[in-house]
């Protein structure tokens, strides 16, 4: 049982791409933000459609990433390193998610 940077399974493939895409996606925003001179603090795609469009694709892929990762680690016993790492951010991105919608709700 080696530990290895790069996943091996077909699932893990999945989910570290997805963490990078997570990664790229979280610098296009910065990126877009900085060029727009947004000042939102929670952006959305009514008050401005491509930036929040591009926040809910980094949500959602590392969310997604996440859950494959979980599924590459039990099933397939997966011994990536990024895949490890994919899963515990992917949880707390979850949880903030969470958070966000139940702050919202009153």
């Amino acid at each position: 049982m080696k530990t290895v940077l790069l996943p091996e399974t077909r699932a893990g493939r999945w989910s570290v791409g997805l963490f990078i895409a997570f990664i790229a996606l979280a610098v296009a925003g910065g990126i877009i933000s900085s060029t727009q001179g947004n000042t939102l603090e929670y952006p959305n795609p009514i008050n401005s459609p491509f930036l929040g469009t591009v926040i809910y694709l980094m949500f959602s892929a590392i969310i997604i990433a996440s859950a494959i990762g979980l599924i590459a680690v039990k099933k397939h016993n997966e011994h990536s390193v990024l895949v490890y790492l994919s899963i515990p951010l992917g949880i707390v991105f979850l949880i903030g998610v969470l958070m966000l919608l139940i702050g919202n709700r009153g």
